[in-house]
């Protein structure tokens, strides 16, 4: 079951990428790709958007509506997706923050050598090109990119974020550089995560590498968006400013390239992650656990599953490798979960591990919840297991929130195609570029 559905996967993915590239007139010397972090369709179709720089790139480039994500449909797989076509359970990015047992999470997917798969990144490095990088996820230590400000924080309390981060970039003094002659002093005021002002000073920053460095490729990573919508939700006027905020960080570099005449050689392509839903409900499914006893209601205490949430999906780990075991615990938990008022039932789907296989997912989980639009999901293990909760959310397998890609540049003509797997864009890339 599980390698015809992947078989048709990349089969789909190939078609569909070279159905993009009939948009494309000729060779590029740069792409810059940038995400959007929650980038949904709207924000470059809605004349109610404040987005004029992303509905002219649709207007004179290339346009798709449909960029259906991996699963879980979250920030740090689908961005490794992005890179290297692969799905979670090839290039090991399974989640934002890996689960850590029965502990809280504490770190993320930082490390580059954590990906198990060709990057976009190796693959133009080893051709001959050059690579830069901006806040992308899962880039910190990579030996492939050549001028590197990577996504990486430290968890420890009262750090000073922009020092620490100093340390991970390359090469060494690059974050330094970019303050004096691009942004002026960073800190968490003014370059804090959420805020309006990260957007334009990360623009800038792209401005001074590409005039100063010229990269072949230049990944950057836009994040005031996804803070917004999960807080506040999609329509409210702190969303909206955000989403101008990016739109006016597409406009400075599109300027840029303009000005010093580098859009003659250029692709700019700019896509989301993922999407976003609105919600108003969470499941807290650790709480089923805990009181059937398969799970303390304190972290550190012994276990025997436990739901990890990632988006608005929760996946179920298991405290065993015997497979005699496994088969013991899937079967008590499916009988919990059947066990629920119909209420409670009728806000979520079980995916069995074989559709998850298919899907790309890790594969040491043994079933995984899938709740409908309006409702996400959290790690909570004490309280109702379903609690109201206003804002946004994404990370569901379905497709509800997926996001979409627009380009322009060197070569791109005016097309609308309707959909594209996210493990298409590595090739579209590469393609655009001649490798």
């Amino acid at each position: 079951m599980w390698y015809p559905s992947f078989i048709k996967h990349l089969v789909a993915a190939s078609l569909i990428t070279a159905a993009a590239t009939t948009a494309v007139a000729q060779t590029a010397k740069h792409v810059i790709l940038i995400t959007i972090d929650g980038m949904r369709p709207e924000m470059i179709t809605s004349d109610s958007m404040p987005t004029a720089n992303l509905h002219q790139m649709r207007r004179q480039g290339l346009y798709i509506d449909h960029i259906k994500g991996v699963t879980p449909a979250a920030t740090y797989p689908s961005h490794t997706t992005i890179i290297t076509g692969a799905v979670p359970s090839q290039h090991h990015i399974y989640y934002n923050a890996p689960f850590m047992g029965n502990y809280p999470r504490t770190i993320s997917y930082w490390y580059a050598d954590s990906i198990k798969a060709e990057t976009i990144w190796q693959a133009v490095s080893e051709k001959g090109g050059t690579v830069a990088s901006l806040f992308w996820p899962v880039s910190t230590g990579s030996k492939y990119i050549k001028y590197n400000v990577p996504e990486y924080w430290s968890i420890k309390p009262g750090v000073n974020q922009m020092e620490f981060l100093k340390t991970a970039c390359t090469p060494a003094g690059l974050l330094d550089t970019l303050e004096l002659h691009a942004t002026g002093v960073l800190d968490t005021e003014n370059f804090m995560a959420g805020s309006v002002n990260r957007d334009a000073r990360e623009a800038y920053m792209a401005n001074y590498i590409m005039n100063h460095y010229h990269p072949t490729l230049l990944t950057m990573h836009l994040i005031t968006t996804d803070y917004a919508q999960h807080q506040t939700g999609l329509s409210t006027a702190r969303t909206m400013r955000t989403i101008e905020s990016a739109d006016a960080a597409v406009g400075i570099i599109l300027d840029n390239l303009r000005d010093t005449r580098a859009i003659d050689s250029t692709v700019v392509i700019v896509t989301g992650d993922h999407g976003f839903v609105d919600v108003d409900r969470e499941l807290q499914p650790n709480t089923w656990l805990v009181k059937a006893q398969l799970l303390g209601a304190a972290y550190g205490s012994p276990w025997q599953a436990c739901f990890h949430g990632a988006g608005s999906m929760s996946f179920l780990y298991l405290n065993t490798q015997k497979q005699a075991e496994i088969n013991k615990l899937t079967k008590k938990v499916n009988k919990i979960i059947e066990a629920l008022p119909e209420a409670t039932r009728k806000l979520f789907r079980v995916i069995q591990k074989e559709e998850l296989r298919a899907l790309g997912c890790d594969p040491r989980v043994a079933l995984a919840i899938e709740p409908i639009k309006g409702v996400t999901v959290s790690n909570a293990r004490t309280g109702g297991d379903v609690v109201y909760r206003k804002g946004g959310s994404h990370g569901y397998s379905c497709g509800i929130d997926h996001t979409a890609l627009v380009a322009c540049g060197c070569g791109i003509t005016h097309m609308q195609k309707a959909e594209m797997q996210q493990t298409a864009i590595k090739q579209f890339i590469l393609q655009l570029l001649g490798m």
